[in-house]
């Protein structure tokens, strides 16, 4: 809109004068003190009557702020005002709103009849947003679209390059800091978020095998979370998470390739050998149950054999009873025995020696045994000791020859040339009667 009147110095656009009718009242303008050029209210929509010959109109979109975002405003008009950004802030000034520069308080979502004229809305996002450091993504914002991923050299002299991937999120009470301090949201990531993660990374691979980079991941995503959200703060940043992808070549020479295939075949006949272990289990376990079941369909044999089990030693406990009892009964009828046989063979030698004695002493008493056996063989055997007829004046008989022979062998050698005694006559006397009668 043009008016009487030039801006006063330094200002590029005229302020707002009262009162307010959208400029329809020329003559009110120009008494309020209205300056000539561009103005910075604004006439939003509806059924105005403004004189072309005073004032001319240019339309400009409204400015929305989406649901997620907040909009800082940057005005390039208005009074020098307070710093409202604190003591601990060192990298600018922040002021209040409709005065000049970044206003403290952003814009929150919804639509704005705000004048372009007299500055910008910088949209931040308040919601999380991924930076990926890889050539062949881009996140929705488009904050990192130059970033590419990092590079590294391990420490067994690998090349490999690193995608990663960074899970942001912005206050939306420190946009406006993000904003006065770096400008917009792709120069904070391109000049100082990107060097700072490609250089802690870079640290990261020195340190590591191409081996230990891949085994390790996940707890490099822990460290380098922990490591780096003390840096993302004092870009007024919030770390969410860091999250690695797989490293591959920076060469077309398949060395890591290669690296990663024999990493799976190790991995793959690991996974075989808990296969087969599990398989071996499994068959026990199913052995086990075939176990189980055959018992179980023989558990009335099983049963039966147990309880004739117990009979049978209950039976031979009961044997082994009896035997004990037999035995102790028959060591006590042999005892009693022998001390019976005992006692009759004392008795026995008791008489024998009374007999003895009675004869005249033990000669005696072997020849009356002898004598007697002979007299039994000869009755027995019917021969006749005494002739029936007695030839010649002989005065012996083979009995008295028998006789004689008998004493001598009992010690009487001198039967013939000795006269004998009374004894030996009544002994011989007592033997012939026997054989005689016998005979």
């Amino acid at each position: 809109m043009d008016a009487h009147g030039p801006l006063p110095e330094g200002e590029l656009i005229a302020p707002a004068v009262e009162p307010r009718d959208n400029f329809q009242d020329a003559d009110a303008f120009v008494a309020a003190g209205g300056y000539r050029g561009r103005q910075v209210p604004v006439v939003v929509e509806g059924t105005w009557y403004i004189n072309r010959l005073f004032a001319t109109i240019e339309l400009i979109p409204k400015t929305v702020v989406e649901v997620g975002t907040v909009g800082v405003v940057v005005s390039y008009t208005g009074g020098a005002g307070a710093d409202v950004s604190g003591d601990d802030y060192k990298h600018g000034e922040l002021v209040a709103t409709g005065e000049r520069g970044v206003w403290g308080d952003p814009l929150l979502p919804g639509k704005y009849a705000f004048n372009t004229c007299a500055g910008k809305v910088v949209c931040v996002p308040t919601t999380n947003f991924i930076l990926k450091w890889n050539r062949s993504e881009v996140g929705a914002h488009r904050y990192d679209e130059n970033l590419a991923a990092v590079t590294l050299i391990t420490r067994d002299a690998f090349e490999p390059s690193l995608p990663l991937s960074v899970v942001v999120h912005i206050g939306y009470r420190e946009a406006a800091l993000v904003v006065q301090r770096f400008g917009d949201i792709k120069r904070l990531v391109e000049q100082t978020l990107d060097p700072m993660v490609a250089a802690y990374f870079k640290n990261i691979g020195q340190s590591r095998t191409l081996i230990q980079l891949i085994h390790d991941r996940s707890g490099i995503q822990i460290q380098a979370g922990q490591a780096m959200r003390e840096k993302f703060e004092d870009y007024n940043l919030v770390l969410e998470e860091v999250l690695i992808g797989t490293p591959g070549s920076a060469q077309a020479d398949g060395r890591i390739e290669r690296m990663l295939t024999q990493i799976r075949a190790r991995q793959i006949a690991d996974e075989q050998v808990e296969t087969y272990g599990r398989q071996e289990r499994a068959a026990v376990k199913e052995r086990e149950l075939r176990e189980a079941e055959a018992r179980s369909h023989q558990q009335a044999a099983l049963t039966q054999s147990e309880i004739d089990i117990v009979i049978q030693g209950n039976e031979g406990r009961a044997a082994y009873g009896r035997a004990v009892q037999e035995a102790a009964r028959t060591r006590t009828l042999a005892s009693a025995d022998a001390e019976k046989a005992a006692s009759i063979g004392i008795a026995q030698a008791m008489a024998a020696e009374e007999q003895v004695r009675a004869y005249g002493g033990p000669h005696y008493q072997i020849t009356q045994q002898v004598m007697t056996r002979f007299a039994e063989a000869i009755e027995k055997s019917g021969v006749a000791i005494v002739p029936n007829v007695r030839v010649g004046g002989g005065t012996g008989t083979s009995l008295d020859a028998l006789l004689a022979t008998l004493l001598a062998s009992q010690g009487d050698t001198a039967v013939a040339a000795t006269p004998r005694s009374p004894e030996a006559e009544a002994l011989r006397a007592a033997i012939r009667a026997g054989l005689e009668t016998r005979v």
